[in-house]
């Protein structure tokens, strides 16, 4: 198996099977409703919604950064001040952008993933592997966030 080949495998199993530790994103977000997907953890914190929409926008940039097309610095003032995705297109819309994020991963020339990452100073591999970490990183952000609204309306 080739670099290109591992890091797809393991934005699959973060995304939608079997990662080591816990559930993946898609039976995660299987158990939002609309409601639970607006409602933030506590005033000023992020929405289930709002950290779905961020991830959308960063599978998005990853997709399309190309030697014609740069690596966008990141703007937080921005990005979390963009408009709302309603959560069932905002879910459709996040399924199409994995599948075809996971696809450029597992097509990527694994002889390019050494090259640098137009717009940035370190190489294409640290962009895919990051992105898998960015996934992880806010998949347990949702988790704690169900558990948290779930538990007050226990």
């Amino acid at each position: 198996m080739n670099q290109t080949q591992r890091i797809a495998n393991a934005y699959h199993a973060v995304t939608l099977k079997d990662p080591w530790y816990g559930p993946p994103l898609a039976d995660l977000l299987a158990k939002v409703s609309s409601e639970l997907a607006i409602t933030p953890p506590i005033p000023g914190a992020h929405s289930i919604s709002a950290l779905l929409q961020h991830l959308l926008l960063w599978n998005e940039r990853v997709r399309s950064t190309s030697e014609t097309h740069p690596f966008p610095r990141w703007d937080p003032e921005k990005e979390w001040a963009e408009p709302s995705i309603p959560w069932n297109e905002l879910v459709a819309r996040w399924n199409q952008s994995r599948d075809l994020l996971e696809a450029r991963i597992r097509n990527f020339p694994p002889e390019d993933l050494p090259k640098q990452l137009p717009g940035r100073d370190y190489p294409y591999e640290v962009m895919f592997e990051g992105i898998v970490q960015h996934t992880v990183w806010h998949a347990g952000q949702i988790a704690m966030i169900s558990s948290m609204i779930a538990s007050r309306s226990s």
